[in-house]
């Protein structure tokens, strides 16, 4: 690939940062594949079979995350890209849940919406949120990182939830975003030490991080303003290009 041909990459994360390829006045190209509705560890652990008649959905896209998540069928892409990984963990806040087979698989709005977490052989995980050194967390990122990282390096999109509005008020959800940015701090630097030397960080500044009314998604303390994805897909672009020459 020379600096001249189209910028190539694949998502594992959220629409923040694949809105980056579709919101702004200069996108990125569009991902060559993109997952998401996952965590780090429902991808490192083994299938649980699903049959995709059980998951009824209006949404294609919906339908198709809950069975990836569960068939594991990103592990095994992402083992044979060619290409630089962007990964953002904003996924991480859904809960975990493991089934008869042992995997663990992600409880979505929508998995749940479905009673898909009803079921009789599914529990809940222990430790869900625990990010000890040695935690099942930083277990799961030095997995992903020996066994489903190709050698390209892979972008981290450190995304935060905000905190304000852009007239500086608290946005609504103030407390359960400064709980789950403390998390995602912590997550980060995990995920970081795991992937080692391979690891780029792009970081929208913190005045750009404004929830936006008028976002196509509703207004969340994850869904930003344009200027936000202009400064991300520029910052990825940066990062890329030289892997590209």
């Amino acid at each position: 690939m020379t600096p001249d041909e189209p910028l190539q990459y694949s998502i594992l994360g959220t629409c923040v940062t694949r809105d980056a390829a579709d919101v702004g006045r200069a996108p990125l190209p569009k991902p060559v594949h993109y997952f998401s509705r996952t965590r780090i560890q429902s991808l490192v652990s083994p299938p649980s079979p699903l049959d995709p008649d059980d998951v009824k959905l209006k949404s294609p896209f919906q339908r198709r995350v809950i069975i990836e998540d569960h068939d594991k069928s990103a592990a095994r892409t992402l083992a044979t890209l060619d290409h630089p990984l962007v990964v953002d963990l904003g996924d991480e806040r859904s809960p975990l849940v493991r089934t008869r087979t042992g995997g663990l698989v992600t409880a979505t709005l929508h998995f749940n919406q479905l009673g898909l977490g009803d079921r009789p052989d599914v529990t809940p995980v222990p430790e869900d949120w625990e990010l000890r050194d040695d935690g099942p967390f930083a277990e799961a990122c030095h997995y992903f990182a020996s066994r489903f990282v190709p050698n390209h390096p892979v972008v981290l999109h450190a995304g935060y939830w905000a905190t304000h509005d852009a007239d500086g008020k608290p946005v609504e959800k103030i407390k359960m975003a400064q709980r789950y940015n403390a998390w995602l701090y912590r997550a980060y630097e995990i995920f970081g030490k795991a992937l080692g030397p391979r690891i780029r960080y792009v970081v929208p500044p913190e005045e750009l991080r404004v929830p936006d009314p008028q976002h196509r998604w509703g207004e969340e303390p994850f869904h930003f303003p344009v200027e936000y994805y202009d400064e991300l897909s520029r910052q990825i672009r940066e990062v890329l290009q030289p892997a590209a020459a």
